[in-house]
Parts: C-alpha cells; structure tokens; sequence
C-alpha cells in the first residue's frame, strides 16, 4: 500500500492511500470498532483498532491537529485519511484509538461541509476533556490499560501536554511537530526568518509584525467562533494561546519530542524553547528527537527536491522508545 501526503494549513496531516472502490467507509472497514460517549453539549465518537482478538494491555491514543475533516475521505479512488500512523507499527498489546473531530462521522465525501456549531467547540479544554471522557471510558467499560500513551500531532501536542496534567493516570507522552510557546509565536517567527532569508526587508518585516501585533490583540479582545483568521476562529487561537512548555515543564512521566527542522507550519525554533528549558529546571524526563530535512508531516526533503514519507521512521523509533521508558 503507498502513501502520499498532502500538507494542510494548521494540521498535521491528510494521506492519500489508494484502494479499490468509492464507497461509505465503515470503523470495521479499517478495523476499528466504534464507541460512543454522550456528554453535555457534545457526541463524543471514538475508535478502537482491533482487527484481530487480542489481549490489550496498555492504551495508545493519537490525538490530530486542527484541521475540521472527518477521519475518512472517500474519495475515488478510495480513500483519504487524517490519520498518519502505520497501524501494523502498533504493538499487538496496546489498544490503538483515535477520535472523531466534534460533528464528524467517521467517513465522510470530499465535499463535506464543516459542523455549523464546530468552531464554538474547537477550543483547548473542550478538545482535552473530550480525550479525557474516552480514557475514562475505556478504563471503566473496555479494559485497565497499565499505560496510557498519549501522542499529539500539530495541535494536538497542545492538548496532549495539557491533558498529561490533569490525569494522572497517562503515563507516556508524545509530542510531534508542536512548539513550545504560543500558536501565535509562528507567524512572527516566519516573518523573521523570512527577513533573515533576505525575501523581505528589515521594513517590511517590522510592518508585518506590527500588523499581527494589531490582529492578536483584536482577537483578544473578541474570542468569537464566528469572525475567522488563516483558517481558526479567533475563539480557537485565544484558547490554544497557553504555552505548552509550562504544562510540558508540569510533568514527571517520560515525554518524547519530535521535531522535523524544515516544519513550515511550526517553527522549528519554537521547538528549542523545550529542551532549554528542562534543561534549566534540570528536569531528565525529556527525549528531544531532531529529524533533518523532515518537515511537519515528517516528509523528508531531499537535496534534489524528492519528497520521502518518513513518518514511520518517526514511530518506528517513538516505538523503541517506549519500550526503553
């Protein structure tokens, strides 16, 4: 089975495998069995990957960036997903789940329309608590998991870091193609390394700061779901505006960071932040993982402009890992 990958403003990733129909894609299509949770306000729709019958002991949980899709595109032919993870990669032992984005079926058509009311739920606690209800959950209805993995993509490290604070019962972290300070940090930080580039001027970038300047405080000034910026509300910015170096900072269990150095959606020296700082506060908790030439959906840029899915190079190791911590 190939792979190709399409990158995504503010996501992490969208893989086109080809298959061989054009049709409803089902949970039991691609292995999964489907679980739902009915909290206040919200379905909460989740995924188990369990092809065969085997013995779960520990749970690994993948949670996605920002982009409003479902988790399935069916296309023709068949089919797109937002899921990057190589599932043959997890161990027979862990329970793999995903979650769907609040509104989302599981699979949907490639015009699908976004839930009128998503973006009043795409905020930073909302999207924890809703990993926090499945780990729950599975807990109390599916199995005991002894370790509980979290891995977060893009945005979802925002949320992965701050839920490892809240449940005490998450025992490893991952933490992919995130930044440690503020979303908004990236757009100054482009501009700059645009200006140090020298494709703007000093000028210009000093103008072009100015102006984010302007558009960060109006946002703060009216969080509304219903006035958008570069693709997010600015509900979801002001929400997702927590460091997520001092949640990162908060916690004793093993975190593993990775980090691709050509990342042009997260600035890779808003990366940096995190091993500097553990090392400041001498915390030994931290794995930081530099890809060369990967960029933010771990596709690897060669000298000559060919683009490699390394991705499961990426998991391969974050595997190994974790079997070491």
């Amino acid at each position: 089975m190939t792979k190709k990958c399409a990158l995504l403003p503010l996501c992490f990733l969208l893989l086109l495998i080809p298959a061989l129909c054009f049709a409803q894609i089902t949970p039991g299509d691609k292995g999964f069995r489907e679980y739902t949770i009915e909290a206040p306000n919200d379905t909460i729709n989740f995924y188990l990957y369990a092809p065969r019958d085997l013995q779960k002991d520990h749970l690994f949980i993948h949670i996605d960036g920002s982009y409003p899709a479902p988790l399935w595109i069916e296309t023709n032919p068949c089919c797109s997903t937002m899921d990057p993870f190589s599932y043959n990669l997890i161990p027979d032992n862990y329970a793999y789940v995903v979650i769907s984005k609040h509104g989302f079926p599981f699979s949907d058509k490639e015009d699908f329309t976004v839930p009128s009311n998503y973006w009043e739920k795409n905020t930073l606690d909302f999207r924890v608590e809703r990993v926090n209800r499945v780990i729950k959950y599975i807990q109390q209805e599916i199995f005991q998991p002894e370790n509980i993995v979290l891995v977060g993509t893009s945005q979802g490290t925002d949320v992965a870091a701050k839920l490892a604070t809240l449940n005490k019962d998450v025992t490893h972290l991952g933490f992919w193609a995130g930044g440690g300070l503020p979303q908004l940090m990236e757009f100054i930080m482009f501009v700059r390394k645009d200006a140090i580039a020298g494709k703007i001027s000093e000028v210009e970038a000093t103008k072009r700061i100015d102006s984010l300047l302007v558009q960060f405080e109006r946002m703060f000034q009216d969080p509304s779901p219903h006035k958008m910026w570069d693709g997010n509300s600015y509900l979801s910015y002001v929400s997702f505006s927590e460091p997520p170096v001092q949640h990162l900072l908060k916690l004793d269990i093993p975190i593993y960071v990775a980090v691709g150095t050509l990342d042009k959606n997260v600035a890779v020296e808003n990366s940096y932040i995190i091993p500097v700082e553990f090392i400041r506060h001498r915390k030994k908790n931290l794995t930081f993982r530099q890809f060369p030439n990967y960029d933010h959906n771990f596709i690897e840029i060669t000298e000559t402009g060919q683009e490699i899915d390394q991705f499961d190079t990426v998991t391969k190791d974050f595997i190994q890992w974790l079997e070491e911590h």
